[in-house]
């Protein structure tokens, strides 16, 4: 089934035990009034929690256990115009582009702590709204350079636009239309409005496509940057 198998099953892939548990040695002193360690109840040692949580990582793993359905289901003998993998194919999609846009937003929140990045705002970068503005930023900050019209970047914008077509769906309508024929030629008119037609590209081909751009995209980031954001959580004993 080609590469998408393989990047599927490889390094992108989550386990159910997601989250980091971090046990830090004895950093933060707290001392009681008697000078011994600081408890909640007698006896027991006393910690410092922290956590973050990053999703990126299970929306990918998501899009990729959609994808791998779809690619089973696109085995059957098909039923009408569409695969017999559709719905899987555009919930993987979907969520190929969503891994996209939460693993930015993850490496966005390490950089405001990683004294590397600290001319980058991630306020500013919260409060910017359109896609491509809040792109243009962070691929800025990580010395990325950004060509929409060729390659990785292109690849993306053409992920968006498939997106948008799925989530603020474009309705459209052929006016009463003299035809000579009942076969070829509804096929002509409707070929004019294929453009806004979402289910055109849920198919083996553009999944794969959707998924090994997603996986590019994270595995450029995280090389650049030395950031690869995941769910943690922190225990530090205090004494």
């Amino acid at each position: 089934m080609s590469a998408i198998t393989d990047n599927i099953s490889g390094r992108h892939s989550i386990e159910r035990g997601r989250f980091r548990a971090v046990l830090l040695p004895k950093q933060v002193q707290a001392k009681t009034i008697s000078g011994g360690p600081s408890t909640g109840k007698k006896g027991i040692l006393s910690y410092q929690y922290s956590a973050q949580n990053h999703d990126w990582d299970l929306t990918l793993h998501a899009a990729a256990d959609l994808i791998k359905a779809g690619l089973v289901a696109d085995r059957q003998p098909k039923t009408g115009s569409l695969s017999m993998g559709f719905s899987y194919f555009t919930g993987g999609m979907v969520l190929c582009f969503a891994a996209i846009e939460s693993f930015s937003a993850s490496v966005a929140f390490s950089m405001q702590s990683d004294a590397r990045f600290s001319s980058f705002d991630f306020q500013r970068y919260r409060s910017t709204g359109r896609f491509w503005d809040k792109m243009g930023m962070l691929m800025s900050a990580a010395a990325i350079e950004i060509d929409r019209g060729q390659g990785l970047f292109q690849h993306i914008g053409q992920m968006q636009v498939w997106r948008n077509l799925v989530t603020h769906a474009s309705p459209y309508g052929i006016e009463p239309t003299e035809i000579d024929n009942t076969v070829e030629a509804p096929g002509v008119l409707h070929a004019k409005k294929r453009h806004l037609e979402y289910t055109r590209m849920a198919d083996p081909e553009h999944a794969r496509k959707f998924y090994e751009t997603a996986v590019a995209f994270i595995e450029l980031v995280i090389k650049q940057t030395g950031l690869d954001p995941r769910a943690s959580a922190t225990y530090q004993i205090l004494e």
